[in-house]
């Protein structure tokens, strides 16, 4: 015999479920679990993105490509993106990884080639993340969507 044999216990320890029911210890070690899962990585800095640009655009922002820097330990990432088409660099140019993570799918990779650039298609209008691997190093960027 379990507990969930008794109908209204059962209602009742979904009603605390859905009412969040979950202790502040189990809270904070949640969080804390989830914040260490990219503990390896370090977190590359945007340095710029086109879509917050306040500057005067020759053509109008939803024709323009979307325009992203971002700064990591030793080199820079650039990328942008137009009509699923992502093109990037890594500076100053070295072969090397690159990773597109997109929730709910196998990660895109692509190796850049001597210069540091590399294509590769993206779907839009999803969360995507930047992964740049070099000498078994990994450098991130934030979750932003494209």
């Amino acid at each position: 015999m379990t507990i969930w044999d008794d109908d209204e216990v059962l209602m009742h320890a979904l009603d605390e479920a859905l009412r969040g029911a979950v202790s502040d210890t189990a809270r904070s070690a949640a969080r804390a679990a989830f914040a260490w899962r990219t503990i390896d990585e370090d977190l590359m800095s945007l340095a710029h993105d086109s879509s917050v640009d306040h500057e005067v655009l020759v053509r109008s922002a939803s024709a323009a490509p979307h325009v992203l820097g971002f700064e990591g330990r030793e080199f820079s990432l650039e990328v942008e993106f137009d009509a699923g088409t992502l093109m990037g660099q890594v500076v100053p140019g070295r072969v090397c990884r690159i990773s597109v993570l997109l929730p709910g799918q196998e990660p895109l990779r692509v190796d850049t080639d001597e210069s540091g650039f590399f294509s590769l298609r993206v779907p839009g209008g999803r969360p995507v993340r930047f992964t740049v691997t070099y000498d078994g190093e990994t450098q991130s960027t934030a979750w932003l969507t494209l």
